[in-house]
């Protein structure tokens, strides 16, 4: 793909790409300010010394507001994939359709498949590089509002910061990019695509909980920690299977009038330890980006076998 055909394409998304990479540039920009502004004015120690936090520098209203607003950007970071996502990948193909310019195109171009490649990869690139952006500054704001955290070991903002934030920045771009192209009107496309993201974000998250909750230590002396990842509570039959609170009373209807012994039947806690904090990431990461691939299927499919209008 040369830089001409590169630039028709922004020059078709322009306003989706100034919005999606100016909001980008606006965050790092304002997320580096702080940082620096931060530890220039020393006020990270404010959170690892305690004897600095009472000081009247770190009681200034000041420092609270820095880190506020780093907790602020910290909170709008999941929001971030669903929006240019949708801004970026809706209109790739729906709105040419919509327009009519599709059809000329057609005509000229030596394939459908082409034209679609060198539609769609520079709008999803960016989507995915300005994700990635979004996601290593996230992680560069926990480590500053959270020093005692080790990162790379603590599910802390698990799936709004990192790697994943860039893979489900292009999986929404790749749902609203397939329905775009069969439905072929804007609107719906957003509006059909939310829901479907809606959908696809309970069903992993559900694959994923039950993937971890087999995969989960358990312990009945639980003290958390806050780097590793909560599954689920449960109970320790008497004879010595991890069982839900539902299968213990169903086990022993007594329990729903007297109650059972908690020395007998122990509270376990299942989790996963923050050390396998990047082999969870990195399988979801390719899980979904597995997902966004099949749609990107779909919708190649789907302009190389639709009927021109």
């Amino acid at each position: 793909m040369n830089l001409r055909i590169a630039a028709l394409t922004f020059r078709i998304q322009r306003f989706e790409w100034t919005v999606v990479v100016g909001a980008t540039l606006l965050s790092v920009v304002v997320s580096a300010l702080v940082a620096g502004w931060i530890r220039s004015a020393g006020f990270d120690k404010c959170l690892t010394d305690e004897a600095a936090s009472n000081t009247l520098r770190c009681q200034t209203a000041l420092a609270p507001w820095l880190f506020r607003i780093a907790q602020m950007s910290m909170n709008l970071v999941p929001i971030f994939p669903v929006i240019a996502g949708l801004l970026v990948g809706g209109p790739i193909v729906a709105r040419e359709l919509e327009t009519g310019t599709a059809r000329l195109a057609w005509s000229l171009a030596p394939s459908r498949l082409r034209w679609f490649i060198q539609r769609a990869l520079p709008p999803l690139l960016m989507v995915t590089v300005a994700g990635l952006l979004i996601g290593m500054t996230a992680d560069a704001l926990l480590h500053l509002t959270r020093p005692d955290l080790d990162i790379e070991k603590t599910f802390d903002g698990f799936r709004g910061r990192g790697l994943l934030v860039a893979v489900e920045a292009l999986l929404v771009a790749s749902v609203a990019l397939a329905l775009g192209s069969i439905l072929g009107r804007s609107v719906p496309t957003l509006v059909l695509s939310l829901v479907l993201i809606g959908g696809l974000t309970i069903a992993v998250d559900k694959v994923e909980t039950q993937l971890l909750t087999n995969e989960a230590e358990s312990t009945t002396s639980y003290n958390f920690s806050g780097g590793d990842l909560y599954i689920a509570s449960r109970i320790q039959n008497d004879d010595g299977r991890i069982i839900t609170y539902e299968e213990l009373f169903a086990l022993h209807p007594e329990f729903n009038e007297n109650g059972y012994n908690p020395e007998q039947y122990p509270d376990v806690t299942l989790f996963i330890p923050g050390s396998r904090y990047h082999d969870v990431e990195g399988r979801e990461a390719l899980a979904l980006t597995g997902i966004a691939g099949l749609f990107l299927l779909v919708a190649a499919a789907t302009v190389v076998r639709r009927r021109p209008r």
